[in-house]
């Protein structure tokens, strides 16, 4: 496929014009055969697909719960806190794998809406394999923390999905746990992922165990490196983010979780000078990355010089640091020659079809980010195949989805009537 008259965003953030072609699934700017299929582009700006380097595939079902409260109080005996544990119960032990994988798939799809093409999920729900299927069925890629269920998976992808394994939240760190994760780096090689110093209760817990933080007992049993994907890292100090770096590890900053709970504001701007590669993740509840990388924008604004951070470091967070974090920076989150065609057509709108450019100077990504609407999102390929064209999905039946989620919310609410009432 050719596509004409294209006006398409680079990894610097910059507008490029002219065309290109996708050829068995690739990015390529080199001349084609007559007689090619043929796409005119002239109403749209082509971008990357977005990486939403941590979500939970279930959480849309909790909207509206866990709100104004602490990590640690999800599950107390407030009167929220009680029907949170109804909720995890339901979940656990009530909800069918039919309903897991359907919503699931409502939280993706709301994802492809906004252009992302890639999910990190660490829900796996009753099987990581299902998981994969349902992000496999709309056509994206996506990583599936698989926890300790890891030696079934290793080495496995399934279609575009890879899977993943999971280090110890801090609660759940000790000496023996530690020794299982050594012993399970060295049989199995995969990328590790866990919430990291994710807020001040997590932060005393570790240092009241060991005296020091989870960063530094990784580092010190060799559990620090490439493939290691820590989310939030709100409580980070400066040594602990001079190891990430060190250790070329990846962050995923979360600020709309991290802000729903309390749990504070991670310091990335450090974190960029140290020279981490920073990500970002829309986590619980969330789908949207347009209203993610907005806050992420202005939350580089605090107590920081004012032309410090731009909107290009917000796009490379939710692109191509987004796909380094993840080992797929030579295929994903980048408009080059030879990288895989995940590439999400908006339409041009009154500000993003006409931004002011001159040389060295253009208002075009800052009018990208904080201008596109939804509905400007018209289509979308993944390696060169189509998973959304004219906003609607090409592979599952929405309004199914839409139903079974719906079904799923119902009998949570039944599930908390009839405990209520009992």
């Amino acid at each position: 496929m050719k596509l004409e008259n294209a006006v398409f965003l680079n990894a610097e953030g910059s507008l490029e014009k002219g065309g290109f072609r996708i050829v068995n699934g690739n990015i390529t700017f080199q001349p084609g055969a007559q007689g090619e299929e043929v796409m005119d582009c002239e109403e749209y700006i082509i971008v990357p697909g977005l990486m939403n380097a941590h979500f939970h595939s279930y959480s849309p079902l909790a909207a509206g719960l866990m709100k104004e409260m602490a990590i640690q109080d999800w599950a107390g005996d407030s009167d929220q806190g009680r029907i949170q544990q109804l909720f995890f119960d339901y979940l656990d032990h009530h909800m069918s794998r039919e309903f897991f994988y359907k919503v699931a798939q409502k939280s993706y799809i709301e994802m492809v809406k906004g252009g992302v093409t890639f999910v990190s999920d660490s829900d796996p729900g009753p099987s990581p394999w299902q998981l994969s299927e349902a992000v496999n069925d709309l056509g994206i890629r996506g990583i599936v923390d698989t926890y300790e269920e890891i030696g079934e998976y290793h080495n496995k992808m399934n279609g575009r999905v890879m899977f993943g394994t999971h280090l110890l939240e801090e609660e759940d760190l000790s000496e023996e746990e530690l020794r299982k994760l050594q012993d399970e780096k060295e049989a199995y090689k995969a990328v590790r992922m866990t919430h990291c110093m994710e807020n001040k209760w997590r932060h005393d817990l570790v240092y009241e165990a060991f005296g020091r933080s989870s960063v530094e007992l990784y580092q010190e049993r060799g559990l620090l490196d490439k493939e290691t994907v820590l989310f939030h890292g709100v409580y980070l100090s400066e040594k602990d983010i001079g190891m990430i770096a060190d250790q070329e590890s990846s962050v995923v900053h979360c600020p709309l979780s991290n802000l729903d709970t309390g749990a504070g504001v991670a310091d990335v701007p450090l974190m960029l000078e140290k020279g981490v590669n920073v990500s970002l993740g829309t986590d619980f509840v969330h789908t949207n990355m347009w209203h993610l990388m907005r806050m992420v924008y202005y939350g580089l604004k605090i107590h920081q010089p004012v032309e410090r951070f731009s909107a290009a470091d917000v796009w490379k967070m939710a692109t191509v640091n987004g796909a380094a974090a993840y080992g797929l920076q030579d295929r994903l989150g980048r408009i080059e020659e030879g990288c895989e065609a995940d590439l999400v057509f908006i339409k041009k709108n009154e500000y993003t079809g006409a931004p002011f450019e001159d040389e060295g100077f253009s208002t075009a990504l800052n009018n990208l980010m904080f201008q596109t609407r939804e509905a400007d999102v018209h289509h979308v390929m993944v390696a060169g195949d189509w998973v959304m064209k004219d906003s609607r999905m090409t592979k599952v039946d929405e309004q199914e989805i839409n139903e079974a989620f719906s079904k799923a919310l119902k009998g949570f609410q039944e599930y908390v009537n009839e405990r209520r009432d009992g």
